[in-house]
């Protein structure tokens, strides 16, 4: 049987986790901004594809991102697909 103790560490834990990673969809986001950004500046080849290699890389991160978090609260995961069905786009 789990104390008291553990069940609310347990909740503080999540919480921070859930904290954390709603934090580094924002990092991922800004990164994605940035890359974007440094793409529209250069005319060089090899530098847009490796940049664009690496923001493509970004959103990935975000996609995996979204993944815990909706794994660690799924109320979130039903609040953003409300937020696409009202959007419609199709």
């Amino acid at each position: 049987m789990k104390s008291i103790f553990n069940i609310l560490n347990n909740q503080s834990n999540n919480y921070s986790t859930i904290q954390n990673c709603r934090a580094d969809i924002i990092g991922e986001l800004e990164a994605i901004i940035q890359y974007n950004a440094h793409l529209e500046q250069t005319d060089n080849e090899k530098a847009k594809e490796t940049i664009n290699d690496i923001m493509l890389e970004e959103m990935v991160h975000v996609g995996q991102l979204f993944g815990l978090l909706f794994y660690l609260n799924p109320e979130s995961k039903t609040q953003f697909e409300k937020g696409l069905n009202e959007f419609n786009y199709s």
